[in-house]
């Protein structure tokens, strides 16, 4: 796999030019679940910050795929990327408010490793704030964490993970997400991780087998699997897949681009892709029995070298996630109860996948038998 990602596609030398960074207060509490009441919630409870608020100019990624760069919540100014100043004072007020911490997650909107220095202290000092009091942590970027590597008590912690997000090879990346660092650093990120002893988990996410196809053929499964090896062998022991879920506006964008390489695979990205409801997180979808064909064949791929594997949210865990992960993301974080010196500790026994692991469990570890059920954390139930 070479890497053909075009100049000006650097991540590391080229994400914020021409970019006015610009701090900002955050206005609302960061104590919030993910958002989904729903039968099917496979998400297990997070404390979900962002470091820099929804919104595409936010972000230099640049992802076409991108859900936040349209949620209605989403807030930007072209030529400004923002983050939110203070944010490690702020979240260590809201623990101090609580007797119970869910795992947190940074970030599940923008990224929380970009390369522009302010937002990279900011995430310094509230991971490192956070890691101090004794919380479960996991970073999702496609960015590099390794100025978080270093910090104390991160080093071989249970509670820890990074998931680093690599969509495909480095065709696939140069589409998809072209600001965003090309295909070789986002390798060298992985076996970064790794050589730190952090746990490390490969975003495979998401997968569009029509893009896929119209860049390699009827051979594109074999490129996932020589994709596979590559991050095994670069110390991935856990893999996360999806098809993505697409805004109208991202599926247009997705056509277009399928359209140059290939009119007959725009054909039949068109017709494949449908609204899809049954999930808590609704767009268009690959229709499900393309879908479960992809997932149970990249599972079979992951364990035969050794990861094990989970589909993200678009399908039901026992039809193709490898059975006996505590949750999707495989790696335990628990919620954590705080000690009398303000401190917290892993309540032993705790997935926090609360509605799946503690539902008929009249005394979860926890005490609190109203999180199981597939429905967001009440910030009154933690304190």
């Amino acid at each position: 796999m070479s890497d053909t990602s075009p100049p000006g596609s650097r991540g590391e030398d080229s994400a914020s030019v021409g970019l006015r960074v610009e701090g900002v207060t955050r206005k609302s509490p960061t104590l919030h679940d993910f958002p989904y009441n729903h039968p099917k919630r496979k998400c297990y409870h997070k404390w979900i910050i962002n470091v820099a608020p929804p919104g595409r100019h936010n972000c230099s990624h640049g992802c076409v795929y991108c859900y936040a760069r349209e949620a209605i919540y989403a807030r930007s100014q072209p030529g400004v990327l923002r983050y939110y100043r203070g944010l490690a004072d702020m979240v260590e007020r809201e623990l101090d408010r609580i007797r119970l911490c869910p795992p947190v997650s940074l970030c599940n909107a923008t990224d929380p490793c970009q390369p522009v220095p302010p937002l990279r202290e900011e995430t310094r000092r509230l991971v490192e704030m956070l890691l101090s009091r004794g919380a479960s942590l996991s970073v999702i970027t496609k960015g590099d964490p390794g100025f978080l590597l270093e910090l104390p008590w991160i080093r071989d912690n249970p509670r820890v993970f990074v998931a680093v997000t690599v969509e495909g090879p480095p065709e696939v990346l140069s589409l998809l997400s072209p600001q965003a660092p090309p295909f070789h650093h986002r390798i060298e990120i992985l076996q970064k991780v790794n050589n730190s002893g952090v746990s490390l988990s490969v975003r495979l996410d998401p997968v569009f087998p029509h893009l896929y196809r119209a860049l390699y053929g009827e051979s594109w499964m074999e490129v996932i699997e020589e994709l596979i090896a590559l991050f095994r062998s670069s110390g991935a022991r856990h893999l996360i897949a999806s098809t993505g879920t697409l805004t109208p506006r991202a599926k247009r964008r997705l056509l277009q681009i399928i359209q140059r390489l290939s009119p007959r695979e725009a054909r039949s990205f068109a017709s494949e892709y449908l609204y899809d409801r049954e999930y808590p997180s609704q767009g268009f979808r690959l229709t499900k029995d393309l879908r479960v064909g992809f997932h149970r064949r990249l599972r079979e791929l992951c364990e035969s070298r050794g990861l094990t594997y989970s589909a993200c949210i678009e399908l039901e865990t026992a039809v193709a996630d490898t059975p006996g992960l505590p949750h999707c993301e495989a790696y335990p974080t628990p919620f954590c109860i705080k000690r009398d010196d303000g401190s917290f500790q892993p309540l032993e026994g705790c997935t926090a996948n609360c509605h799946v692991n503690c539902r008929d469990n009249p005394r979860p570890p926890c005490g609190r038998p109203q999180l199981a059920q597939p429905a967001p954390f009440k910030v009154s139930w933690l304190r």
